[in-house]
């Protein structure tokens, strides 16, 4: 049944009089007994204290998943973080691009544990020293990925980066979310694509501020190399 518009307006009042008035109970305290209210999910009631006293203990539950979650994330972003000053450090150290791919792929593939990794950049006369990573500017995958990327980070589920599927390799069928990190210079333009089984490891919308940074420390060590042959 239907409450008045005068029952909802008294209801109002005595909730707007005891938020207002929080030593209330404190000086009717025989109330706090005497008051008994349904307890959700059991259908019995209970005293106004204990029901107090579940209210407090589901919120303090619900801030302790909170804190949990907030803890896991920051572990998380506290282990990404090693690894990529390790990758860091892995570039600065390199004296080749067999250097610098080559940390690429064991960042991807033991450290991630990834199942896939490619790394694809377009270079004038590609492709350069046999290797495959390097292809013609106007290669028709790379402009389909980088366009798809818009030129930043992107990740999500294999279906939605469908452009890029040519570039998992013989593992494309089992693959099930996809990192895709645009490489970019002033003269050159590239990707690298990390890949994983799991569908949930790239979920659309994560944050990418990792794979930005990774993005341009690769793009650096890349260059470097190049510009020294």
């Amino acid at each position: 049944m239907k409450q008045s518009s005068e029952e909802l307006s008294w209801e109002e009042g005595v909730a707007r009089y005891l938020r207002d008035n929080p030593d209330y109970f404190e000086r009717h305290e025989d109330l706090l007994e005497d008051l008994r209210i349904p307890h959700k999910g059991r259908g019995q009631a209970v005293s106004l204290l204990e029901r107090q006293a579940a209210v407090l203990r589901d919120r303090l539950a619900a801030r302790d998943r909170e804190r949990q979650g907030f803890l896991a994330a920051a572990r998380e972003n506290e282990a990404l973080a090693e690894k990529l000053h390790k990758l860091a450090v892995a570039l600065i150290d390199a004296a080749s691009l067999d250097d610098v791919f080559g940390s690429v792929y064991d960042l991807g593939r033991s450290q991630l544990k990834l199942d896939a990794v490619t790394i694809l950049l377009g270079v004038n006369g590609g492709p350069l020293g046999g290797r495959s990573e390097f292809v013609a500017p106007d290669d028709g995958r790379l402009r389909r990925a980088l366009a798809l990327s818009r030129e930043r980070p992107l990740c999500g589920p294999k279906a939605i980066l469908a452009e890029a599927r040519s570039l998992l390799g013989p593992d494309e069928a089992r693959i099930g979310s996809v990192a895709l990190v645009p490489l970019r210079d002033p003269v050159r333009s590239g990707l690298v694509l990390f890949g994983s089984h799991d569908r949930e490891r790239f979920p659309a919308g994560v944050g990418t501020m990792y794979l930005g940074r990774l993005g341009e420390l690769v793009m650096r060590a890349v260059a470097r190399q190049l510009d020294r042959a």
